[in-house]
């Protein structure tokens, strides 16, 4: 499976003087079947407005992301998206909120306790949002993305403003899950360490406009799963030496 993203640009239109704002431009982007690639940039540079484009939620000028050679239009039920907050209905249980996603209606139940199950959460299935701590509510979020068996799994920053262990938990909880059912991975983080324990390859972006400055491959293995790595810390100091500016968007 190859998954293709080419965009020529993606423009905003500031609506205090109608002036146009440049987002994107020039993204050439190629993923291999399974591979997990995170997605690192400066602030405002566009990787969440790349990753809503990816997803079908706007659209942008002259783009064309192709899975397999199927078109965007095509490939819809074979993307799922991960953001940012859990974005669980708090008036529907665990259960509840990954039944109302899944593209499969009936006969669901066993699917459902399967993840839960994985996920260590089965014995919350039946508990509201507000009852269960905001790292259980990113592993149902995780969960519901997972459901309908997605070939391309879309994640940003989901792991943003929790603590540490927490972080690593959900690590273990995602990686686990992506060695017994390989699926491609895009993952936006602003963490280079965590970019460099999960990923295969990261992509990392320019100022905005956003375009692929660095297409780095990574060389950390991910034992332990957890951003003290040594190997982890000592490609992140190696690339820091080498690439002082790279955090923002400079080579």
């Amino acid at each position: 499976m190859n998954f293709e993203i080419n965009i020529k640009e993606k423009n905003f239109i500031n609506k205090l003087d109608n002036s146009k704002i440049n987002v994107l431009k020039n993204i050439d982007i190629k993923i291999n079947s399974k591979e997990f690639v995170c997605i690192v940039g400066p602030s405002g540079c566009g990787k969440t407005t790349l990753m809503n484009i990816i997803g079908g939620l706007i659209s942008a000028d002259k783009q064309n992301i192709k899975l397999n050679g199927k078109t965007r239009k095509d490939i819809e039920e074979n993307i799922s998206y991960v953001f940012q907050s859990s974005r669980l209905l708090p008036w529907l249980t665990v259960r509840e909120n990954i039944e109302l996603v899944s593209q499969k209606k009936t006969n669901i139940e066993g699917d459902i306790n399967d993840l839960l199950n994985n996920f260590g959460l089965s014995e919350f299935i039946d508990f509201y949002p507000k009852a269960i701590s905001g790292g259980m509510r990113r592993k149902v979020s995780l969960a519901r993305a997972l459901i309908n068996k997605p070939s391309i799994l879309l994640m940003d920053e989901p792991f943003v403003s929790l603590d540490q262990p927490t972080s690593e938990n959900l690590y273990d909880v995602l990686i686990n899950y992506w060695k017994m059912k390989p699926i491609t991975i895009i993952l936006i983080t602003h963490s280079l360490k965590e970019a460099l324990l999960l990923s295969d390859r990261i992509l990392f972006f320019s100022k905005k406009p956003g375009t692929v400055v660095f297409d780095y491959k990574v060389k950390s293995n991910r034992n332990p799963l957890n951003v003290d790595n040594k190997n982890v810390s000592a490609e992140y100091n190696n690339l820091k030496k080498k690439y002082p500016k790279i955090l923002g968007g400079i080579v």
